[in-house]
């Protein structure tokens, strides 16, 4: 198997109007590690931010992001992209997922959150046997490139309960068909590709952009190494997901290594999309 490349280049650059450049990357929530450990929050936030920097996403989505991690990733990246990041608790604090929205061409029309819940409108309700909350963050945007608006969506689904992946699979779907704009939602799914949240999902016309790309730059490596040497043909446990509506143009998973240094114990995923007119 291929090692991780440890240079600078982006995977997926060069995105130019009307293409929207959507990443997912789950930051791997900060824990206590000696500091040259690879998972030690300090020895990866360079990372995490030279990987977003070089490769200068239209909307990056993020899970399992505590206040400090989003606070040192606004600070490293700079003004340039606009942060809507919410916890998962009753008053939105605690672990986070959320976007970050390039302001240079995106306008913010409206925000929302749900909770992955029989009760979406109550923040940190709980359903279908999680553990803890879950939650999804929404953005409807309006891309000044283009005159479109379009719906992006940051979320991460149960890690335990396979009836609370499917159903927050198909609250998403419900909340996608309501909004009726072209949408992308990003997530770390907690399961693979083709299982049956995504299923769900393409049910309601929110479809992998992985299948409908048309170029796939680099190995269809899998999305967690953990650290490790990447797997290609692994399991896709994150994603892109689009309206049917989306041309995709380009999808990778990246294995880049800023510095040598791994951003996370998962692998960020790409796709360059745009909305048929």
């Amino acid at each position: 198997m291929p090692a991780a490349p440890d240079d600078d280049r982006p995977i997926i650059g060069g995105v130019v109007a009307p293409e929207v450049h959507c990443t997912t990357l789950n930051l791997r929530r900060r824990v206590p590690r000696p500091a040259g450990h690879p998972d030690a929050w300090e020895r990866r936030r360079d990372a995490v931010a030279a990987l977003v920097t070089s490769e200068g996403p239209t909307v990056l989505a993020v899970q399992e992001a505590l206040p400090t991690q989003t606070a040192d990733l606004t600070a490293a990246v700079g003004s340039r992209w606009e942060p809507v990041v919410v916890g998962r608790g009753a008053r939105g604090g605690g672990e986070a997922v959320g976007l970050f929205l390039d302001r240079e061409r995106l306008d913010v029309v409206e925000r929302r959150t749900w909770a992955l819940s029989r009760t979406p409108s109550r923040p940190g309700s709980r359903s279908w046997a999680t553990a803890f909350p879950r939650h999804a963050v929404g953005a409807v945007v309006h891309d000044r490139a283009t005159g479109r608006d379009f719906t992006a969506i940051a979320t991460h689904l149960d890690v335990a309960s396979p009836w609370a992946r499917v159903r927050g699979a198909e609250l998403l779907g419900r909340i996608v068909r309501e909004r009726g704009l072209p949408a992308v939602v990003m997530a770390d799914w907690n399961c693979p590709a083709g299982s049956a949240p995504w299923r769900a999902l393409a049910e309601a016309g929110v479809v992998d952009s992985w299948d409908r790309a048309s170029r796939q730059v680099g190995e269809p490596y899998g999305t967690y190494p953990h650290y490790g040497r990447p797997r290609v043909g692994g399991r896709r446990i994150d994603g892109v997901l689009v309206t049917t509506d989306a041309v995709v143009d380009r999808v990778a998973v990246s294995v880049r290594r800023p510095g040598g240094v791994w951003p996370s114990d998962h692998a960020a995923v790409h796709a360059v999309v745009r909305w048929a007119s």
